[in-house]
């Protein structure tokens, strides 16, 4: 049983080593009175994009994130709580703030892509769980 166990432990140490890249974007920008910078952006597989807003005299309706060439539009209408938007598929995409105000604004917004494992990562894992498993079952034989 001990054996099964590090078996198990060892695949998904392994599924779960590639990690996921994630790119944080510092944004700035009242313009006048209610005209807020979009920012754009391209993720090039599933991606959750996460952030907060720092504000000074600035009433926020929400966060808008939308692509033009992907299916995709949501709008956080509480920014100051922070706000995530997932189920991002490959695309461009416009994170536009919206609010009125006369003070600036600040916050962060980060961009995380999920890491999709190639076809050879999974070969490898077959590969080497059935080497584990003939090694096992001689084993077995010899005892």
């Amino acid at each position: 049983m001990p054996f099964t166990r590090s078996i198990i432990t060892a695949a998904a140490a392994l599924v779960l080593s590639a990690g996921a890249s994630a790119q944080t974007t510092s944004v700035f920008g009242l313009t006048s009175g209610s005209i807020f910078d979009a920012y754009n952006f391209t993720v090039a597989g599933p991606s959750t994009v996460v952030g907060e807003t720092l504000s000074s005299a600035i009433s926020w309706f929400g966060v808008l994130l939308q692509s033009p060439g992907v299916p995709y539009t949501a709008l956080d209408t509480n920014p100051d709580d922070g706000f995530s938007f997932s189920g991002l598929t490959a695309g461009t995409y416009a994170l536009t703030f919206l609010g009125v105000g006369t003070g600036g604004y600040g916050g962060y917004y980060t961009v995380t892509t999920t890491p999709v494992p190639e076809p050879e990562t999974y070969a490898m894992l077959l590969a080497g769980l059935g080497a584990l498993g003939l090694m096992a079952s001689r084993r077995r034989k010899q005892d």
